[in-house]
């Protein structure tokens, strides 16, 4: 999403009626003899935003900057846990946040529809907390353990093996691209290193290792981390 100067702007006004007022300029008084003729004016679309537009993309914009109350925020500081995965996942999430390390999550587990699994992004899902959108992660619920974290449609990838369906979508950090003998690859957009998931051959790609984690929480758990070169 790219937030330009005008779009910053319209947080300035509460209401749609405030951003109209703030289009009349002395100018238009001088010709026009009245604000109100320049807010009638305004209103068919000259020089401004319709109303629907500007309650669409102020909210995107509020969206956009205050995802979190405190984005930097460590979801897992002070964490007390026993379960290896949320260990394991806070001991990444500071380094995920700065960017030097990239953590794919590959899940397998039960879901509400089924058995489901699929690859998450960690660094970008760490972000995903706007509780008004769908598929948010409460973060933390999850790392004090009252709710599991599950793939969905909008990670890198998902396949509910009862429906048999399946989607992919590429992320901030990841082009997700489809090889016929290695199958999914994710192509890290920051360094252009890829990482190879498949365990058969053995390597995971340049700066990439792979740990399988056993957790009563889910059938199976991997995480792959990238080391982000910095020589790009």
């Amino acid at each position: 999403m790219i937030i330009t100067d005008h779009d910053i702007r319209l947080l300035e006004f509460s209401t749609y009626k405030k951003y109209l007022k703030s289009l009349v300029t002395t100018q238009d008084l001088r010709y026009l003899g009245h604000r109100q003729n320049g807010l009638s004016l305004y209103l068919t679309g000259f020089r401004s935003i319709t109303e629907s537009d500007f309650k669409t993309r102020r909210k995107e914009v509020i969206d956009f900057l205050y995802a979190s109350p405190d984005p930097n925020a460590f979801f897992s500081r002070n964490l007390k846990t026993s379960d290896p995965l949320l260990s394991e996942l806070g001991a990444r999430e500071r380094a995920n946040r700065l960017g030097l390390l990239s953590t794919i999550i590959y899940i397998r587990c039960l879901g509400k529809h089924g058995e489901i699994s699929g690859y998450i992004d960690y660094e970008q899902a760490l972000l995903r907390v706007n509780k008004n959108k769908k598929n948010a992660f409460d973060w933390k619920a999850i790392f004090t353990g009252k709710q599991k974290l599950y793939p969905t449609r909008l990670d890198l990838s998902y396949y509910n093996f009862t429906t048999d369906k399946a989607s992919k979508q590429n992320s901030k950090n990841y082009l997700v691209m489809c090889d016929p003998i290695r199958g999914i690859i994710f192509r890290n957009i920051c360094d252009r290193k890829d990482v190879y998931p498949d365990p058969i051959g053995g390597y995971f790609g340049e700066n990439t290792t792979r740990m399988e984690i056993d957790t009563d929480m889910y059938d199976q758990v991997i995480l792959y981390d990238h080391v982000v070169s910095a020589n790009y």
